[in-house]
């Protein structure tokens, strides 16, 4: 099968490699489908995010088939269509035993994408408990969006806004600011998305939940959707990893800023404002208990429009294309903006579910 490895920053291609089978008691082998482009894999790529282990299969965002089973296996049969958690805990370690199971001591080799070999294949091996089965209605597009849905729905646990009409802003309108729109919208917020790249502005636009809405500045939001030029900052969402010194000294008496962005970024914060107006700082990365679950039930229930927000699908042969739809251009070695309207880009390594 093809598989796309890693070998060290801008270095990555199609290799063949052995199949995978199922060799353990708990295994489950399942052909790949789809798996979306995450921001972790530019970063890896590009080497701005340096986590992964050369040779390396990349990808974690993944759903598919169910090809090979081991024989203690009961939940799931061949022939399953089912989405997968990519990142397996212990269960032991501290961490996970006190509900930090993204930051589990022991998951070095098991990370998919990281430390493991991922989805960006014709194949790709896990365990019962990892995989979930989809229902029939719901197309393996759309479930793919599954893993960056529970990484949004742990950071929003973190936030506990002062009211749900605190003024909520969202900044970036890439994969991950128009999943934290969707779910600080189902959480009783408005939030107002900030996205200044043209392109992506206006696929953001008619990819909105009722009553928000997506300006090309803060300025302009502020004029725009609170008519006050000085609206204040309760809750900001910052998915670009830049903006911290800039917006912590707007913010309002209570506020909350988190970033989730994964671009090394220094900044300098005024540590009197941070106890004198009562603010919060915080981060968010990865799944945390029982997220991955409420993700898939948003999808599967349609409270989220999952496959709205896929912008293209790419085969795995082409894989290049569809890195540079985000802004990574492999060949030329180059990550910046991208030059085109996209939102969440699918690789398909195999046959297409329609």
């Amino acid at each position: 099968m093809k598989a796309l490895k890693f070998d060290g920053a801008w270095d990555v291609a199609l290799r063949e490699v052995p199949d995978l089978h199922a060799t353990g008691d708990d295994d489950v082998v399942v052909d790949i489908r789809y798996c979306g482009i995450c921001g972790t894999d530019l970063g890896i790529v590009s080497g701005s995010y340096p986590v992964a282990v050369p040779g390396v299969t990349l990808g974690h965002e993944a759903s598919g088939v169910v090809a090979e089973i081991g024989p203690a296996v009961t939940s799931i049969a061949v022939g399953d269509r089912v989405v997968i958690n990519p990142t397996p805990y212990c269960g032991r370690c501290r961490m996970c035993q006190t509900q930090r199971i993204n930051h589990c001591v022991n998951k070095h080799g098991t990370e998919s994408g990281v430390s493991y070999d991922g989805a960006y294949a014709g194949r790709y091996r896990t365990t019962s408990a990892f995989v979930h089965r989809v229902p029939d209605n719901v197309s393996l597009r759309a479930a793919a969006l599954t893993e960056p849905l529970s990484c949004v729905v742990a950071g929003a646990r973190k936030l506990q806004p002062p009211s749900l009409s605190a003024y909520t802003y969202v900044f970036g309108a890439g994969p991950l600011g128009l999943l934290y729109t969707w779910v600080l919208s189902l959480k009783g917020l408005t939030p107002v998305v900030v996205e200044h790249a043209p392109e992506r502005l206006e696929f953001a636009r008619d990819r909105l939940p009722d009553g928000t809405a997506a300006y090309a500045s803060l300025e302009e939001a502020r004029t725009k959707y609170f008519d006050d030029p000085q609206a204040p900052l309760d809750i900001v969402v910052d998915t670009t990893s830049n903006l911290l010194e800039e917006l912590f000294p707007q913010m309002a008496c209570g506020g909350t800023y988190m970033s989730i962005g994964l671009k090394e970024k220094w900044a300098s914060i005024d540590t009197m404002l941070l106890a004198d107006r009562s603010l919060s700082v915080i981060g968010s990365i990865d799944s945390l208990h029982g997220s991955f679950v409420e993700a898939f039930h948003l999808i599967t229930s349609g409270r989220l429009p999952a496959e709205r927000l896929i912008s293209e699908v790419v085969p795995l042969a082409e894989y290049r294309r569809g890195f540079a739809a985000l802004g990574c251009d492999i060949d030329g070695r180059r990550f910046g903006p991208a030059e085109q309207a996209s939102c969440k880009v699918l690789i398909a390594p195999g046959d297409v579910d329609e």
